[in-house]
């Protein structure tokens, strides 16, 4: 199911106030933000989901669709590209898929904006607003949202059925688009553009619609608890909701999205509370081991999409190492690394079972501090230290990239960088830092092969960014241009492979500026 959640609404100050109660310490055996989750009970079974056995056809036009959804979204709204925010919701967001799904999402997308608001997209797209995080109280009320999102995807909502309930979808992309690129400037007027693109379908599926949000409900519950997540938290979160709604009603402000493509009736919030009930409470140590994250994800969001001042920062920062931690950042942003390194110093002497907590947000954060300071030698060290623990982590990749280009390292960071494009093609981050190495390799070089060679790769990665960014002739224009230079190449064993790749990179792109849903 194609839907806007939580749309369009404000948070409010007491929201803030209450990150900065202190973290109870967890035992060392325990801490890992991404270690294993106790198992829940095997009486918790998902229903059988409907719809399984969907047609190879239909399984290819849903992911052109999402692939679609997807460039369309990155060219028209302000992302939140910090890899460790993206390491640490991803891994999140595909632990609840996995409990509903055998297929990967298509794409996790994070919109740097302060309105309440996520949605899934068919071809297993999930998105969150930063301000989603930032209203949450605990990652298992944010949990019950992507929960809630991969619940929708996984029943298929929407996505089979008559032929009118698939033109339905198709009219409610489009208002999704609108409605994210319009809520970038003003979130009543991305109200306004959900409610006229939606209202032809909502007066015809509003009952299926209210049946789909109890499913949603009840199958997204059971999601989060198999994931080791408080399904509790769910209602929480949904009561919160509906408490903004009222007041934006009381207000005569637009109903945000969720009032209307998620309808939440006194009935069902009622439904969610007592189906929730059900469920055993988490232990204290799954508590305490999910707060700590949701300590660090807070402050970091925060600090990184400028929404906090140094007051706000230091206040906190008395009870809490993620405000601690987004303190140092800032601080290498204003030039005050002696106050940076003070606080490094500060976290370095905490106890193991707490500096693992911390890890390995603790050493990227002090890696900025060092690449501020073009220390990029110490940088590379520094992170290829946490790498060789974590070797499958993006986030640690991507930084440590960055630091060896700079560090005039380029061929390592290549090295380092190409397996993130193959696993998922779609990763702009990863696209640019390859873009950025052969442009560095490009200008260190002495032989002309790999100056040309060098130039072209870059030209050739620059165009897989614009072609996620909805940007296909500018992708068009970059690939003429290494298709030029490639033919002035005088070895034809280095020229020939790189104008097959060339020949189809420019297919793809066509095929994706051709396509309409």
């Amino acid at each position: 199911m194609l839907t806007l959640l939580f749309s369009s609404v404000s948070y409010g100050a007491s929201v803030q106030q209450s990150r900065s109660e202190p973290l109870a310490a967890i035992p060392a055996a325990q801490t890992s933000a991404f270690g294993t989750w106790q198992q829940p009970s095997n009486e918790l079974e998902l229903p059988n989901l409907q719809g399984q056995s969907l047609s190879f056809a239909d399984q290819y036009q849903n992911k052109l669709i999402g692939e679609w959804s997807l460039q369309n979204i990155n060219g028209r709204t302000k992302m939140e590209h910090d890899p460790w925010i993206q390491e640490t919701i991803k891994a999140m967001t595909w632990r609840l898929n996995a409990q509903a799904r055998q297929q990967a999402p298509l794409a996790l997308v994070i919109i740097d904006n302060p309105s309440i608001n996520a949605f899934a997209a068919p071809g297993g797209i999930i998105g969150i607003n930063t301000g989603t995080i930032l209203a949450a109280d605990s990652m298992d009320e944010l949990a019950s949202v992507v929960a809630h999102e991969v619940a929708h995807i996984s029943q298929r909502h929407y996505e089979s059925g008559a032929d009118a309930r698939k033109k339905a979808l198709l009219m409610q992309i489009g208002g999704m688009l609108a409605a994210i690129a319009a809520s970038a400037v003003d979130g009543d007027a991305a109200a306004a553009v959900m409610m006229g693109s939606q209202t032809a379908t909502m007066n015809s599926s509003m009952a299926f619609s209210r049946s789909n949000e109890r499913e949603a409900d009840r199958v997204g519950m059971q999601i989060m608890t198999q994931a080791g997540y408080d399904p509790r938290a769910m209602p929480s979160f949904f009561a919160t909701m509906n408490q903004k709604s009222q007041l934006n009603q009381i207000e005569n402000r637009y109903l945000p999205s969720f009032a209307r493509s998620h309808p939440l009736s006194n009935e069902r919030l009622s439904e969610s509370q007592a189906r929730a009930q059900r469920y055993a409470p988490l232990s204290l140590t799954q508590q305490q081991r999910h707060q700590a994250l949701f300590d660090l994800l807070y402050w970091r969001v925060q600090v990184m999409g400028k929404h906090t001042s140094e007051t706000a920062l230091t206040t906190a920062a008395n009870s809490s190492n993620g405000a601690k931690l987004a303190l140092m950042y800032w601080y290498s942003q204003q030039q005050r690394f002696d106050d940076a390194d003070k606080l490094m110093k500060e976290l370095s002497a905490l106890p193991a079972s707490q500096l693992q907590i911390l890890e390995p947000l603790l050493s990227i954060t002090y890696s900025q501090v060092l690449s501020e300071q073009n220390r990029w030698q110490q940088a590379v060290e520094v992170l290829s230290a946490q790498q060789r623990l974590y070797p499958e982590r993006r986030d640690l990749r991507l930084y440590l990239a960055e630091a060896l280009t700079s560090n005039n390292q380029p061929l390592q960071a290549q090295a380092l960088l190409k397996p993130l494009t193959q696993e998922q093609a779609s990763d702009r981050y990863a696209w640019q830092s390859l873009q950025l190495a052969n442009e560095k390799l490009a200008k260190m070089s002495n032989s002309a092969s790999i100056k040309a060679i060098a130039t072209i790769n870059a030209l050739r990665y620059r165009s897989h960014d614009q072609l996620w960014n909805g940007r296909y002739d500018s992708a068009l224009t970059s690939l003429t241009q290494a298709e030029q230079l490639a033919k002035q190449m005088p070895n034809p064993s280095s020229r020939s492979p790189l104008l097959a790749s060339i020949k189809k990179e420019i297919t793809e792109v066509k095929t994706a500026q051709d396509f309409k849903p």
